[in-house]
Protein backbone atom coordinates (compact mmCIF):
# COMPACT_ATOMS: atom_id res chain seq x y z
CA UNK A 1 0.00 0.00 0.00
CA UNK A 2 2.85 2.38 0.84
CA UNK A 3 4.59 1.64 -2.41
CA UNK A 4 1.41 2.40 -4.31
CA UNK A 5 1.03 5.74 -2.45
CA UNK A 6 4.68 6.52 -3.05
CA UNK A 7 4.30 5.84 -6.77
CA UNK A 8 1.20 8.03 -6.99
CA UNK A 9 3.02 10.84 -5.16
CA UNK A 10 6.02 10.46 -7.50
CA UNK A 11 3.81 10.65 -10.58
CA UNK A 12 2.08 13.75 -9.26
CA UNK A 13 5.36 15.49 -8.47
CA UNK A 14 6.92 14.58 -11.80
CA UNK A 15 3.82 15.58 -13.73
CA UNK A 16 3.83 18.87 -11.96
CA UNK A 17 1.38 19.79 -9.29
CA UNK A 18 1.14 23.35 -10.53
CA UNK A 19 -1.34 23.03 -13.33
CA UNK A 20 -2.59 26.52 -12.91
CA UNK A 21 -0.36 29.35 -11.78
CA UNK A 22 -2.94 31.37 -9.90
CA UNK A 23 -2.18 34.09 -7.48
CA UNK A 24 -3.75 33.33 -4.11
CA UNK A 25 -5.20 36.40 -2.51
CA UNK A 26 -6.13 35.84 1.12
CA UNK A 27 -9.45 37.21 2.19
CA UNK A 28 -9.43 39.41 5.24
CA UNK A 29 -12.46 39.77 7.42
CA UNK A 30 -13.75 43.32 7.74
CA UNK A 31 -12.60 44.83 11.02
CA UNK A 32 -15.15 46.74 13.06
CA UNK A 33 -14.19 50.35 13.37
CA UNK A 34 -13.37 51.47 16.87
CA UNK A 35 -13.16 55.24 17.07
CA UNK A 36 -10.74 55.40 20.01
CA UNK A 37 -8.25 52.73 18.97
CA UNK A 38 -6.26 52.73 15.74
CA UNK A 39 -7.14 49.98 13.27
CA UNK A 40 -4.76 46.98 13.30
CA UNK A 41 -2.25 46.75 10.49
CA UNK A 42 -2.83 44.16 7.80
CA UNK A 43 -0.04 42.65 5.78
CA UNK A 44 -0.65 41.75 2.16
CA UNK A 45 0.85 38.43 1.19
CA UNK A 46 1.92 37.63 -2.30
CA UNK A 47 2.24 34.22 -3.92
CA UNK A 48 5.98 34.02 -3.25
CA UNK A 49 5.59 34.55 0.49
CA UNK A 50 2.84 31.91 0.63
CA UNK A 51 5.04 29.48 -1.27
CA UNK A 52 7.97 30.12 1.10
CA UNK A 53 5.65 29.46 3.99
CA UNK A 54 5.02 25.86 2.91
CA UNK A 55 8.48 24.96 1.69
CA UNK A 56 11.67 24.69 3.69
CA UNK A 57 14.96 26.11 2.37
CA UNK A 58 16.45 22.63 2.01
CA UNK A 59 13.47 21.53 -0.17
CA UNK A 60 14.38 23.95 -2.94
CA UNK A 61 17.82 22.35 -3.34
CA UNK A 62 16.50 18.78 -3.64
CA UNK A 63 15.60 17.01 -6.80
CA UNK A 64 12.06 15.59 -7.19
CA UNK A 65 12.95 12.04 -6.04
CA UNK A 66 14.53 13.35 -2.86
CA UNK A 67 11.55 15.60 -2.30
CA UNK A 68 9.19 12.65 -2.67
CA UNK A 69 11.19 10.55 -0.24
CA UNK A 70 11.35 13.46 2.20
CA UNK A 71 7.59 13.95 2.02
CA UNK A 72 7.05 10.18 2.30
CA UNK A 73 9.16 10.15 5.46
CA UNK A 74 7.21 13.10 6.85
CA UNK A 75 3.97 11.33 6.00
CA UNK A 76 5.14 8.13 7.68
CA UNK A 77 6.21 10.08 10.77
CA UNK A 78 2.88 11.88 10.83
CA UNK A 79 1.08 8.56 10.46
CA UNK A 80 3.00 7.12 13.42
CA UNK A 81 2.21 10.17 15.51
CA UNK A 82 -1.42 9.95 14.47
CA UNK A 83 -1.53 6.26 15.45
CA UNK A 84 0.06 7.02 18.83
CA UNK A 85 -2.43 9.79 19.44
CA UNK A 86 -5.30 7.48 18.50
CA UNK A 87 -3.99 4.82 20.90
CA UNK A 88 -3.66 7.39 23.65
CA UNK A 89 -7.14 8.63 22.89
CA UNK A 90 -8.60 5.13 23.01
CA UNK A 91 -6.79 4.46 26.31
CA UNK A 92 -8.21 7.67 27.72
CA UNK A 93 -11.70 6.76 26.54
CA UNK A 94 -11.42 3.34 28.19
CA UNK A 95 -10.05 4.90 31.37
CA UNK A 96 -12.87 7.44 31.35
CA UNK A 97 -15.46 4.68 30.95
CA UNK A 98 -13.89 2.72 33.81
CA UNK A 99 -13.87 5.80 36.01
CA UNK A 100 -17.52 6.47 35.17
CA UNK A 101 -18.43 2.91 36.22
CA UNK A 102 -16.43 3.30 39.42
CA UNK A 103 -18.17 6.61 40.02
CA UNK A 104 -21.59 5.01 39.65
CA UNK A 105 -20.63 2.17 42.02
CA UNK A 106 -19.33 4.65 44.57
CA UNK A 107 -22.51 6.72 44.28
CA UNK A 108 -24.57 3.61 45.04
CA UNK A 109 -22.33 2.73 47.99
CA UNK A 110 -22.56 6.29 49.27
CA UNK A 111 -26.34 6.22 49.07
CA UNK A 112 -26.39 2.90 50.95
CA UNK A 113 -24.01 4.27 53.60
CA UNK A 114 -26.18 7.37 54.05
CA UNK A 115 -29.25 5.17 54.44
CA UNK A 116 -27.47 2.99 57.01
CA UNK A 117 -26.21 6.09 58.83
CA UNK A 118 -29.73 7.55 59.02
CA UNK A 119 -31.06 4.26 60.41
CA UNK A 120 -28.21 4.11 62.95
CA UNK A 121 -28.85 7.70 64.02
CA UNK A 122 -32.56 6.97 64.47
CA UNK A 123 -31.72 3.89 66.57
CA UNK A 124 -29.27 5.88 68.69
CA UNK A 125 -31.82 8.64 69.26
CA UNK A 126 -34.39 6.07 70.32
CA UNK A 127 -31.87 4.41 72.68
CA UNK A 128 -31.00 7.81 74.15
CA UNK A 129 -34.66 8.59 74.79
CA UNK A 130 -35.18 5.21 76.47
CA UNK A 131 -32.03 5.65 78.57
CA UNK A 132 -33.13 9.10 79.67
CA UNK A 133 -36.56 7.72 80.61
CA UNK A 134 -35.01 4.82 82.55
CA UNK A 135 -32.65 7.19 84.32
CA UNK A 136 -35.52 9.49 85.30
CA UNK A 137 -37.51 6.48 86.51
CA UNK A 138 -34.62 5.15 88.60
CA UNK A 139 -33.88 8.53 90.14
CA UNK A 140 -37.56 9.14 90.77
CA UNK A 141 -38.09 5.80 92.45
CA UNK A 142 -34.91 6.09 94.55
CA UNK A 143 -36.65 8.33 97.10
CA UNK A 144 -39.61 6.00 97.24
CA UNK A 145 -37.28 3.03 97.82
CA UNK A 146 -35.54 4.91 100.66
CA UNK A 147 -38.87 5.73 102.30
CA UNK A 148 -39.96 2.10 102.00
CA UNK A 149 -36.69 0.85 103.50
CA UNK A 150 -36.95 3.40 106.34
CA UNK A 151 -40.48 2.21 107.05
CA UNK A 152 -39.31 -1.41 107.05
CA UNK A 153 -36.46 -0.61 109.47
CA UNK A 154 -38.74 1.28 111.84
CA UNK A 155 -41.23 -1.59 111.77
CA UNK A 156 -38.43 -4.09 112.43
CA UNK A 157 -37.17 -1.96 115.32
CA UNK A 158 -40.66 -1.89 116.85
CA UNK A 159 -40.94 -5.66 116.46
CA UNK A 160 -37.58 -6.18 118.15
CA UNK A 161 -38.57 -3.92 121.07
CA UNK A 162 -41.81 -5.80 121.53
CA UNK A 163 -39.89 -9.05 121.58
CA UNK A 164 -37.50 -7.60 124.15
CA UNK A 165 -34.42 -7.09 122.08
CA UNK A 166 -32.35 -4.05 122.55
CA UNK A 167 -31.98 -1.59 119.78
CA UNK A 168 -28.49 -1.07 118.29
CA UNK A 169 -28.45 2.50 119.62
CA UNK A 170 -29.03 1.24 123.15
CA UNK A 171 -26.26 -1.37 122.79
CA UNK A 172 -23.73 1.27 121.80
CA UNK A 173 -24.80 3.42 124.79
CA UNK A 174 -24.30 0.55 127.23
CA UNK A 175 -20.98 -0.40 125.64
CA UNK A 176 -19.71 3.13 126.14
CA UNK A 177 -20.83 3.14 129.77
CA UNK A 178 -18.98 -0.09 130.59
CA UNK A 179 -15.68 1.11 129.24
CA UNK A 180 -13.74 3.23 131.84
Amino acid sequence: MRIKNLLVATVLVLAGCRLAEEQIIPLTAPQPEVPQEPAPLTVQQDAASLERRFTSPSDSQLDPVQTITLWAQRYEESSRQNEQLRENSSKLVLENARLMQDNEKLKLELAQCRKDMEQSNALLEQAHVELSKWKADVLGFREEIRQAQTAQLSALTKILRVLGAESPAAQTDTAQETQP
